[in-house]
């Protein structure tokens, strides 16, 4: 298994004769024990009549088993000893995770041992769950992305499992003349709950030997009835959700384009990545780039590229605009900008020394990566298991192996006006559909002939270009040597001088290449009234904008900055790999002084602080 030079736990990959895989993961200075279990069942696998029924499957299984029967019994015992535990249903897989003080491990995994061996689904406890999910689904029914989501789920394929109501409720949820749901519900788990479409993993301060030991008692038993994840061979899209644009009218102020290619499984390129060397490309943020153009224009706030659902068989590639108000009425402009600048990557952008920037980058994240709760990387790894051939179980999220040249021809063919559609989320839409179990209005509009033909023949615009190397890449990664007679466990005043103190302490605890720098600015008149706290937050919004294409190489080299306004004044804020933090510091000190600012980008985000201001005080 290839693990991090810097990662200093034990791992052990193992499959129990039921056909288990389990991965034990030995982390002697851990202070709590984790587990999490990751079953390859989902939404997706909701029968018709019972759509939801994966999520109130999960829901059950916390309320008693034939072992422990008591309802309620598992979480309280955690609770009890500083623990927490949780689970969610997506669309392929299911993940149940817990964690727990060490010396109550052993008593707490076999409480949820039980959950896949002798489940009691007690039919007393069932209406009450119905009851559970339904409220889940009324507390999300102004949610602007549960909205957005189903108007999508609307538009695609309705032979795809992906159009499926995922969440359940009173009315999707209920029994049949045929049957009963608890007979559902039993049948369901039979069929799709079996050792087979499992993972664990286990994260503890005890030794290899001992985890296996106890793991091969508690979890051999879990029936392997043969079963094995069937292929989705269903297409996402059919050629007639293809070329259309899809209208969603949101809640909030915010104007979306979600420009949107699909494609198909990625997962046999992970090793290469080449699709994250396209999306570094395309959401690049340095002069030239196709979001400064779209900036300058007055058109976009934001953009990023790369996100998007993904499957078994799919990949919405998708590259998300914030859009400002003029914006909202250029977005045939806006596609087409994008358009021509994917096609300045085919044409100039597939070069080595830009995958191994990223390729670097990478590295060093996995090398020196941050340590997070033992919860959370148990849940983490327990999907990557399913994803990921063993050895690469950790590796496999941070690998590019090398620059496939083809490979990124192959995705970059596929990001055509022909393989598009555009997704608008906006208030106030003119719409004629309303999207069942969220009512959200919509509309979809097949590209006109004009927009195809605009598409179809693009010439790249001469501002567009391609970024250059970047210098803010730390060229040695190795953390200096412990001064260790001088080390503080509180930070020390090292200078002083009118109006300003510089503390410092040496981080000892992780002995890693990063730091933080903080410079806090005091300003009695920066807080002084409502309207000086207003106007402070907005400077310090318009001076973040107008610094973004001058330190986006650096944040993608691994180092961080925020300026943000507070009860006492600002701070300015560097974090990540050190080397070249105060190369970035020069730059930022070099540029605070305000500039001139153009009507379209003060009054962009203006209205960006209004918006987010206004769904503040709706919120609270």
């Amino acid at each position: 298994m290839i693990t991090s030079p810097n990662d200093h736990k034990q791992y052990r990959h193992i499959t129990l004769p039921n056909g288990l895989a389990v991965l034990l993961i030995q982390d002697e200075h851990s202070k709590k024990s984790a587990a999490s279990m990751s079953v390859a069942v989902g939404h997706f696998d909701d029968p018709q009549q019972h759509e939801g029924l994966a999520h109130l499957l999960e829901h059950m299984l916390f309320l008693g088993t034939d072992k422990y029967p008591k309802p309620g019994e598992y979480q309280s015992f955690i609770s009890m000893h500083g623990g927490s535990n949780n689970a969610w249903t997506g669309t392929e897989y299911t993940n149940y995770y817990f964690d727990i003080n060490n010396t109550y491990f052993h008593n707490a995994l076999d409480h949820f041992a039980q959950f896949f061996i002798a489940p009691s689904f007690n039919a007393d406890l069932l209406d009450r769950e119905r009851h559970a999910v339904n409220s889940e689904y009324k507390l999300k029914l102004k949610d602007d992305v549960r909205r957005f989501y189903q108007a999508h789920k609307e538009t695609v394929n309705p032979a795809h499992p992906f159009s499926k109501f995922s969440v359940g409720n009173l009315s999707t949820l209920a029994d049949t003349e045929a049957y009963t749901l608890r007979e559902e519900l039993l049948r369901f788990y039979e069929q799709h709950y079996c050792a087979s479409l499992m993972k664990l993993v286990i994260q503890s301060e005890q030794t290899l030997d001992k985890q296996e030991h106890m793991l091969k008692d508690m979890f051999s038993v879990i029936p392997n009835r043969g079963i094995n994840a069937i292929p989705l061979a269903t297409p996402l899209y059919t050629e007639a959700q293809l070329q259309q644009t899809v209208w969603v009218e949101s809640l909030s102020g915010h104007k979306k384009l979600y420009i949107c290619f699909p494609l198909g499984d990625i997962t046999p390129y992970y090793q290469i990545k080449p699709l994250s060397y396209i999306s570094q490309l395309i959401g690049d943020e340095t002069e030239g780039s196709l979001l400064s153009l779209l900036k300058r224009k007055g058109w976009v706030t934001a953009l990023s590229a790369g996100s998007g659902q993904s499957g078994a068989n799919f990949k919405d590639y998708n590259v998300i605009v914030g859009l400002t108000s003029d914006g909202f009425q250029h977005i045939t402009e806006i596609v087409e900008f994008c358009l021509q600048y994917i096609k300045l990557i085919a044409e100039q952008g597939l070069q080595a020394w830009r995958y191994d920037e990223k390729k670097n980058f990478l590295e060093q994240a996995f090398r020196y990566q941050e340590k997070i709760p033992a919860v959370k990387n148990v849940s983490h790894l327990s999907q990557n298991l399913h994803i990921y051939q063993p050895e690469h179980v950790i590796y496999g999220d941070y690998m590019m192996t090398g620059f496939d040249i083809e490979a990124c021809r192959f995705f970059l063919r596929q990001l055509t006006p022909t393989n598009m559609r555009l997704m608008v989320s906006a208030p106030n839409l003119e719409t004629n559909k309303k999207a069942a179990w969220y009512d959200t209005p919509y509309r979809v509009d097949a590209f006109t002939p004009c927009q195809q033909r605009r598409w179809a023949n693009i010439e790249i615009d001469e501002s567009l270009s391609l970024p250059i190397k970047n210098l803010f890449m730390s060229s040695s990664l190795e953390a200096l040597a412990l001064d260790k007679a001088n080390l503080t466990e509180q930070p020390c005043l090292i200078d002083q001088s009118e109006g300003f103190k510089t503390w410092f302490m040496q981080e000892h605890e992780f002995h890693l290449p990063k730091g933080n720098i903080f410079i806090s600015i005091d300003s009695e008149y920066a807080v002084a009234n409502t309207h000086n706290i207003a106007m402070t937050r907005l400077a310090v919004e318009l001076l973040m904008e107008q610094l973004n294409s001058l330190t986006y190489q650096a944040e993608i080299a691994g180092i961080n900055y925020h300026i943000y306004a507070h009860q006492g004044g600002f701070t300015l804020h560097l974090a990540g790999f050190a080397q070249k933090q105060f190369e970035l510091l020069k730059l930022i000190i070099g540029h605070r002084h305000l500039q001139s600012v153009d009507n379209e980008t003060f009054a962009s985000i203006r209205n960006q602080l209004l918006i987010s201001w206004e769904n503040q005080k709706q919120a609270k």
